[in-house]
């Protein structure tokens, strides 16, 4: 209590003092430093000796005749000029620094749109143009902005920064982690390397970042993917011994038995005697498979016809007439089929199939009859490649889906090959509730298409052979309720009793989601190895589709019209673009000085 009086005291004989200062020296006291009232002066010693000196020698002579209240009403006239010279600085400095972060936003969003960094002076001149209707008393700050196209990519590169320390410090929290390898050729000829990373902590936040952009220059062999990959995790001080899995494309460089880059990676030191788990894109062998239906007879017709009437301006235009006010079809047009784009075979297929009478007609005006549109053996190939070309669109796109794991990936598979044997059954007694337009075609012989299932059912079985293996593990993790114990893992078999007999935990499992019950019901202490398991299955990728978008947003930033961006100003800016983490642009505004874009 004496203490808290003492100060108390010592607070306000400190109060006095320097009112005292005020009146007699006109001198306040600011940041723990006297200034002077008149002069501005400030003393680096806080002394009342040196501030009597100083007023004694500068000021007295012209302020010793005020006394009483015109010394008073003098004082406070000296202190009201401060606050007005302090409110201009401050005014001007929140100024300098909204300017500077606006330009760090405007910069972060032209990156993230992967648009030209010159972008930012057309930006600025229409925040000019629109300020001076709006704001025509403050459109001075728009001046001010900095958005140059030298600011711009200046600005992209520490936000890059900023997000890529970020990243750095989450991956030294990850306990598990995969990676994703995919390799595609920019404008310039130039084979980009992507890599992405997702990784989980202990308290299971998952992460899933692009870690790198490698340029190579040269080769693009299984040693080179395998140097680049070691040398973008020595420039994130990251290491290979939580590495639990990766995914790539099926590209002899990357999966070839003996020099491929999985098989070099897997000889690593810190990877010797563990299970590193190795997959070929999901996505990809999906494709694969699609192209065991063959069919080409079909195809090569589609896409003649397609070509035919898109490729020559003049068709075009006149197809479209005719569609809209000859034919009055549902369909304005006809789309082009692109073979790296997924999606794109089966919506192709359906066009043309919808719109097959009035494409007839139409090529019959052209001199350019179809002989296979009358030809009813075709049209059953035509129609059955349409459906199942649906079918597998729709797979597509679940597998596309975000934030699925491995497991659930795996499991849209595995319900496809279920429905190839339904639709195999189903053909085979000329049941075609689940191929519409190959009933519609009048198909007299269903049961050569269910041979054609059969084949696609067995590829998918072979070439997923590689995540069947694993099915074990993935009912360990998905399912551990109602998986067998004795054929789990002995170092697992205890804990896996234990929570399969504890009433709570299952009532908890069959009543949350999956990825919150191993996050908030097992622990690292009553459950060890499930909990390992479940980090170690939550970590891994299932496929490149990372990789193909990342690709796509690449083909834009890095286009015709900028042949000419750096590497570096490429990968920066696909990191903003693609990133979940935000930029501190608030940090980073408080580091610059406001300059004048020119």
């Amino acid at each position: 209590m004496a203490s808290t009086s003492k100060k108390h005291k010592t607070s306000e004989c400190s109060r006095l003092f320097n009112q005292r200062w005020t009146n007699l020296y006109f001198f306040v006291e600011i940041d723990d430093k006297p200034v002077c009232l008149v002069c501005r002066e400030s003393l680096s010693v806080l002394k009342e000796y040196n501030i009597k000196r100083h007023y004694e020698t500068k000021h007295a002579s012209k302020f010793n005749h005020l006394q009483g209240q015109p010394r008073v009403d003098k004082v406070n006239d000296l202190q009201k000029d401060l606050k007005r010279q302090q409110g201009t600085f401050k005014r001007h400095m929140e100024e300098s620094e909204a300017c500077v972060k606006a330009s760090y936003v405007i910069a972060e969003k032209i990156a993230k749109k992967t648009k030209a960094f010159l972008d930012g002076e057309f930006v600025k001149e229409c925040l000019i143009a629109a300020g001076e209707i709006l704001y025509p008393k403050n459109n001075e700050l728009f001046k001010k902005l900095s958005l140059s196209g030298v600011t711009v990519a200046r600005r992209v590169e520490e936000l890059a920064n900023d997000i890529e320390g970020t990243l750095k410090k989450r991956l030294y929290a990850f306990k598990s982690y995969s990676l994703a390898l995919d390799e595609s050729t920019d404008v310039k000829d130039t084979a980009q390397l992507a890599i992405f990373v997702r990784g989980i902590d202990q308290h299971f936040n998952v992460t899933e970042e692009l870690l790198a952009l490698v340029p190579m220059k040269g080769t693009t062999k299984g040693t080179d993917i395998l140097e680049a990959t070691k040398k973008t995790l020595q420039r994130f001080d990251f290491s290979l011994s939580n590495l639990v899995g990766v995914v790539t494309d099926g590209a002899p460089a990357m999966v070839g038995r003996n020099e491929g880059f999985v098989a070099l990676l897997k000889k690593e030191p810190e990877l010797e005697g563990k299970d590193l788990i190795q997959y070929h894109c999901l996505i990809h062998q999906e494709n694969l498979c699609a192209k065991t239906i063959g069919f080409e007879n079909v195809m090569k017709v589609i896409v003649s016809v397609v070509n035919f009437i898109r490729a020559r301006g003049l068709n075009h235009r006149q197809f479209q007439e005719f569609l809209t006010q000859e034919c009055q079809a549902d369909h304005g047009d006809v789309v082009y089929y692109s073979e790296v784009r997924w999606l794109s075979r089966g919506k192709v297929l359906k066009r043309v199939f919808d719109l097959r009478s009035e494409i007839e007609e139409f090529m019959q005006t052209k001199g350019k009859p179809i002989a296979e549109f009358n030809d009813p053996k075709w049209i059953s190939d035509f129609a059955f490649v349409t459906d199942i070309s649906l079918h597998m669109n729709d797979l597509n796109t679940r597998l596309q889906s975000k934030d699925q794991l491995v497991h659930t990936l795996f499991d849209h598979i595995k319900t496809f090959v279920e429905k190839l044997k339904l639709w195999e059954a189903q053909l085979t007694k000329k049941d075609f509730t689940h191929f519409k337009l190959l009933g519609e075609s009048n198909c007299l012989s269903p049961g050569d298409y269910a041979t054609k299932l059969s084949m696609m059912r067995s590829e998918f079985e072979d070439r997923f052979s590689d995540f069947r293996n694993q099915q074990s593990f993935f009912d360990l993790f998905s399912m551990p309720f109602t998986v067998n114990a004795a054929n789990m893992p002995g170092s697992v078999q205890m804990e896996l009793l234990d929570l399969q007999n504890n009433s709570s935990l299952r009532e908890k499992f069959f009543n949350v989601p999956l990825f919150t019950f191993y996050k908030d019901y097992i622990s690292q202490d009553t459950f060890p190895y499930l909990w390992q398991h479940a980090l170690k299955m939550c970590a891994l990728l299932g496929s490149t589709y990372l990789c193909e978008q990342f690709f796509s947003r690449m083909k834009n930033a890095k286009s015709k019209t900028r042949t000419q961006l750096t590497d570096q100003h490429l990968e920066n800016t696909l990191r903003i673009a693609t990133s979940n983490i935000d930029a501190n642009i608030d940090k980073l505004a408080k580091q610059k000085q406001c300059q004048v874009s020119h």
